[in-house]
C-alpha cells in the first residue's frame, strides 16, 4: 500500500454529531423513528443497494461502500432476514458515515473482490483503521439516535422510576436498571442494546441524575 493512502484525519466527536444531525434533518425531515436508512440511501442519496452472498462469511463485514462510491454492498443473508433489521440499519448508517466523512480516503481504495478487500485491510495501520471506524460509528449512532429524543425518553423513564420508588435502586445499580429498560429504547430507535448503551454513555444521559 502506498504511504499515506489510508490516513484518518482527527475529528472531534461534536463535529461528527453535527454532521449526522445535518444529514438526518436534510434527508429524513419527517423525523419519525426508526430512521428509514434504505429510503435515505436509495431515494435521497441515489445509492444502489447491492446484496451479495457470502460477504459476511468471506470478508467478515455486513456492508461496504462500492469503490466507485455509487452504492453499498450488503450481505445477502442478513439483508433478506428481518432478524437482522436493526443490525442492517446501523450498517447502512455506518457506511454513510464513511461516505460523508471519509470520501477522500475511500476514493483511493481500489478493490474488486473480497480477497482484495482483505488483502488491503491487512495492510492498513490499526490506529488509522480504528479511528476511521470509531468516527463512522459515532456518525451512525447520532444519526439513528437523536439526542433530544433519547433525552426525552430517559426523562419519561426517570419519572416512572421515581413514581415507583426505585430511585435508590437506580443510583446503587444503574447498569442493572438500564438492562431492564434498554429493550424498550431499542424498539423506539430500531437499534441494538449495545448502540443504546453507547449513546447513553457518549451523551452522558445515564444514570438519570446525569441529565443536563
Amino acid at each position: 500500500m502506498q504511504k499515506g493512502i489510508f490516513e484518518c484525519k482527527w475529528r472531534a466527536k461534536e463535529k461528527i454529531w453535527e454532521k449526522a444531525e445535518l444529514i438526518r434533518t436534510k434527508h429524513w425531515p419527517q423525523g419519525t423513528l426508526p430512521v428509514n436508512m434504505e429510503h435515505i440511501v436509495e431515494f435521497e442519496l441515489d445509492l444502489h443497494v447491492e446484496p451479495k452472498r457470502g460477504l459476511r462469511s468471506d470478508a467478515d463485514i455486513f456492508a461496504g461502500l462500492r469503490r466507485d462510491m455509487t452504492g453499498i454492498v450488503v450481505d445477502y443473508n442478513c439483508y433478506m432476514n428481518t432478524k437482522f433489521s436493526n443490525l442492517m440499519r446501523f450498517a447502512f448508517a455506518h457506511e454513510l458515515g464513511h461516505f460523508f466523512i471519509h470520501k477522500k480516503i475511500f476514493a483511493n481504495i481500489g478493490f474488486a473482490s473480497t480477497d482484495e478487500w482483505k488483502d488491503f485491510m491487512g495492510e492498513v495501520p490499526e490506529s488509522e483503521y480504528r479511528s476511521c471506524e470509531w468516527q463512522a460509528n459515532e456518525f451512525a449512532g447520532r444519526l439513528l439516535v437523536p439526542r433530544h429524543i433519547l433525552k426525552s425518553e430517559i426523562e419519561k423513564l426517570n419519572k416512572m422510576i421515581r413514581e415507583s420508588n426505585l430511585a435508590d435502586y437506580t443510583s446503587k445499580d444503574p447498569d442493572a436498571v438500564l438492562l431492564r429498560i434498554s429493550p424498550a429504547l431499542c424498539r423506539i430507535f430500531g437499534v441494538s442494546e449495545e448502540v443504546i448503551e453507547k449513546r447513553l454513555e457518549r451523551e452522558k444521559l445515564w444514570p438519570p441524575d446525569g441529565i443536563e
